[in-house]
């Protein structure tokens, strides 16, 4: 908010004459926020204390102009991965609005957060696990809220490594990934978590929408206000671990080509293909 109010301080402040009386003016307009609800008991002395010696300890790092840093290394011919923090659709702007976070998490977040110009970036690679999660509320069409909802979260451990919450499971949702790859410009696609899938007799693919009894590949304006049916593409499971498969061809025929079906739909190859959290469990395609 105060970043939005042109009136937040930056890393940079930090070494301005004015820096106290900048944090004096910011401070003073949160408690004057503040004073528009009941009162709380805090110490906010200490608390200051406490910042202002984290402070003093910041400022023991070299500071730098981090978009001269990143281009000149460009120039240089270096390299540079930059990752995305969040999922493309908790994007601000192209996300499931209202249940976003509050930045652009889509590539166009590099050059905004880095300052790096858009053709600069070379590759984009799009990290997908083998089904669907999601955590806390919104949408979720292909969400299986059943017994096969909760193998896939029991056998992926999908519970919040800090607060323990249960996530949210489904089936892959091609709809959605085809609308994030074509707002990320994907070149590349990365499958996590194949494995989670290996003890399943069929494996579904949200492939459709069926929205007012039409299909559509196409998000609607606002998927928190619509009844939307998954349009299913049944897959044969393949019944059997991955452990100790380090070529993509040695994989099962059904699991090759369940990961060549969602290829097609979504219209990008995949250059991995991950079947455990283990370094050496990272298959490559090509």
């Amino acid at each position: 908010m105060d970043k939005t109010g042109r009136n937040g301080l930056r890393v940079g402040d930090i070494e301005s004459k004015d820096f106290k009386q900048k944090y004096q003016t910011l401070k003073d307009k949160h408690l004057g926020l503040l004073g528009q609800y009941p009162s709380i008991e805090f110490d906010l002395e200490a608390e200051e204390n406490k910042w202002f010696e984290n402070i003093r300890l910041f400022s023991q790092f070299k500071f730098i102009d981090a978009e001269y840093f990143l281009n000149q290394a460009l120039d240089q011919g270096k390299r540079i991965l930059a990752e995305g923090a969040q999922g493309s659709m908790l994007d601000i702007d192209f996300g499931t609005y209202p249940f976003v976070t509050s930045s652009n998490t889509l590539t166009s977040g590099v050059c905004s957060g880095l300052g790096i110009a858009p053709q600069k970036i070379s590759e984009v690679i799009g990290i997908t696990k083998a089904y669907c999660t999601r955590v806390g509320s919104g949408p979720f069409p292909t969400e299986l809220g059943d017994a096969t909802g909760e193998q896939l979260r029991q056998s992926g451990f999908e519970f919040g490594s800090t607060t323990g919450r249960p996530r949210r499971c489904g089936w892959i949702d091609i709809p959605q990934l085809v609308y994030t790859v074509m707002l990320n410009g994907v070149t590349q696609l990365v499958m996590t978590k194949i494995d989670v899938l290996n003890d399943f007799e069929s494996i579904g693919i949200g492939s459709l929408y069926e929205i007012n009894g039409k299909e559509t590949a196409q998000l609607p304006y606002d998927l928190c206000d619509q009844t939307i049916n998954p349009v299913w593409t049944m897959m044969q499971g393949w019944k059997q671990s991955l452990d100790g498969i380090t070529n993509f061809d040695q994989l099962p025929t059904e699991a090759i080509h369940y990961i060549h079906t969602l290829s097609k739909l979504i219209g990008v190859p995949f250059s991995m293909i991950s079947t455990g959290p283990e370094r050496e469990k990272l298959i490559k395609v090509y």
